[in-house]
């Protein structure tokens, strides 16, 4: 009964980081089979290495060879943060919820829960202080100003 209470959450949640990265995968290949159709397209109605340069140096064709070669994951360290806050809050509210329901409940195996719950708190905890100590890098190397400027600058390019 006890192996019951471990196998089936771990063996579902394997299953879904699974389809999840399955998944992922076959988005990031159709994205990619996208662009290298659009480069040749773009490529075919160039006829010249000198058509290319040309375009290469105008506005509109270097905002698009920008679009085509940025990454499109959240990549601003505010962004990062954010998803490692969010990240550490849930695994807290977790663990938290692990140690009242082994506490409320008369659980075959505690010991077992207990050992979950320590584990997915620290967890949670560890990403919390993990994502104060990259602010507190990032607002020191000044690194959110920079994000800020560029988002403006490719506003004003707009």
């Amino acid at each position: 009964m006890s192996s019951d209470w471990i196998f089936f959450p771990t063996f579902f949640g394997t299953l879904s980081f699974v389809v999840w990265v399955v998944a992922n995968s076959w988005q990031r290949r159709q994205q990619t089979r996208l662009i290298v159709e659009l480069n040749n397209r773009v490529l075919e109605r160039l006829g010249s290495a000198q058509d290319f340069s040309d375009f290469l140096r105008s506005d509109g064709g270097d905002r698009l060879m920008k679009v085509l070669t940025a990454e499109r994951g959240l990549t601003a360290p505010r962004d990062r943060i954010l998803i490692a806050v969010q990240s550490g809050v849930v695994f807290v509210a977790v663990g938290l919820g692990l140690v009242f329901f082994t506490w409320r409940t008369s659980v075959v195996d505690r010991e077992a829960f207990r050992l979950i719950s320590v584990v997915v708190l620290s967890l949670g905890l560890g990403l919390l202080l993990s994502s104060a100590a990259s602010y507190w890098v990032a607002r020191t190397l000044g690194l959110f100003e920079a994000s800020v400027s560029q988002g403006e600058a490719r506003t004003a390019a707009r």
